[in-house]
């Protein structure tokens, strides 16, 4: 096999055509683009390299939606990894990587793990970011709906009305990140009364 010339705009126009795969719910097909990427990343860039990094999310990102869990959790744990040697424990990427790792605990139904991450996360995000900034908002979003999934839907129900009256705040009142978390206060209140 002749080794082939690395071109990064011929991998960039992959990926994209990975999202588009993926946006048309052809995820297997994406998973093939993005394996070829990250292979290709790898072996030329090494595994540090921001684009090999973001290669890693975008396949992990399509895993997920196909349930390949596992995979996804290695993946992420080898980007954290990586973003806590380059970066440090807090740094805003960093976060972002374990948010990543604990959402995909939270699609495989394991929220006891994805809670106690999230509580960790929007510890730090608060700490790093401030309360009101939209990464600490989606981390307090992300704990509120693993409080609802766990049946602790009093405590999910505060924390959305929380979170509702920092979006206004923040994004306003007609927001779509605002609209969405009052649809989760209803379904959060509703089965409070229903429990």
């Amino acid at each position: 096999m002749v080794k082939q010339r690395f071109d990064p705009a011929a991998l960039s126009q992959l990926e994209s055509q990975a999202r588009n795969l993926h946006s048309a719910k052809r995820v297997p097909e994406a998973v093939e683009l993005l394996r070829e990427v990250l292979a290709a990343r790898l072996q030329v860039q090494g595994e540090r390299h921001f684009q090999t990094i973001n290669a890693r999310s975008g396949l992990a990102r399509s895993l997920r939606a196909i349930h390949q869990y596992d995979e996804c959790f290695s993946i992420y744990s080898d980007n954290i990894r990586i973003h806590q040697d380059k970066l440090g424990p807090e740094h805003p990427q960093t976060l972002r990587s374990l948010s990543r790792l604990a959402n995909t605990y939270f699609a495989a139904g394991r929220y006891r793990h994805a809670r106690l991450m999230f509580e960790d996360i929007l510890a730090r995000r608060v700490k790093v970011l401030g309360r009101d900034h939209p990464d600490t908002l989606r981390s307090r979003s992300s704990l509120a709906n693993t409080l609802a999934a766990l049946d602790r839907h009093d405590e999910a129900a505060k924390l959305h009305q929380e979170i509702i009256d920092d979006r206004v705040r923040v994004l306003g009142l007609d927001h779509e990140r605002t609209e969405l978390s009052r649809k989760r206060l209803a379904t959060s209140r509703q089965a409070a009364r229903a429990g």
